[in-house]
């Protein structure tokens, strides 16, 4: 369960009601608590500039975002599909937000030359774990593919997370099911 209350956030793990005399309730293995900080901005909001095969590394604190040779620390690139993901990096079709981009389980996307134009928004999960948001600011195309790409892009730091355990061993990861279950 995870209920946010301004700004306060706690996890208890438990056993769920309703379940059958067979399966019994587990105590709580973790429980987690904290204070979810602001997020923390990295580096942005600012423009960068995608032209054909340049893969940017968002997460990279030089002006050119590691264009000069990311390798496998690279995140995007404009390719021939468009817009799409590169080394490590993660794209996702949610709005560019902070809150959105956190929640984004649903990588793969690619802002084709059909879907991009000003005020297309996407997420990306950046090749060092950080979050970040993209939105599209300005679109060159020829011969129906993209010849440039704006956008202003923000990335955030990870959010810190406090863990506190309550056991003194691991739960164990299986449990074994009781007889003709």
């Amino acid at each position: 369960m995870f209920s946010p209350v301004r700004s306060h956030w706690g996890v208890t793990l438990a056993g769920v009601a309703g379940t059958s005399a067979a399966v019994q309730a587990v105590a709580p293995a973790l429980i987690l608590t904290g204070f979810q900080a602001p997020p923390v901005v990295r580096r942005g909001p600012e423009q960068v500039r995608m032209v054909p095969g340049v893969p940017l590394d968002l997460d990279a604190r030089t002006a050119d975002r590691g264009a000069a040779g990311c390798a496998e620390r690279c995140d995007v690139v404009l390719a021939d599909a468009g817009v799409e993901e590169t080394g490590g990096g993660e794209l996702a079709d949610k709005s560019a937000t902070y809150h959105s981009c956190l929640a984004a389980s649903e990588y793969g996307f690619t802002i084709t030359p059909e879907l991009a134009r000003t005020g297309v928004e996407s997420c990306v999960r950046t090749s060092d774990g950080r979050h970040a948001a993209m939105t599209v600011t300005g679109v060159e195309k020829r011969n129906d593919r993209l010849s440039l790409v704006l956008a202003t892009v923000t990335v955030w730091e990870a959010p810190p997370v406090t863990v506190l355990r309550t056991d003194e061993e691991e739960p164990p990861l299986f449990q074994e099911l009781p007889p003709g279950w």
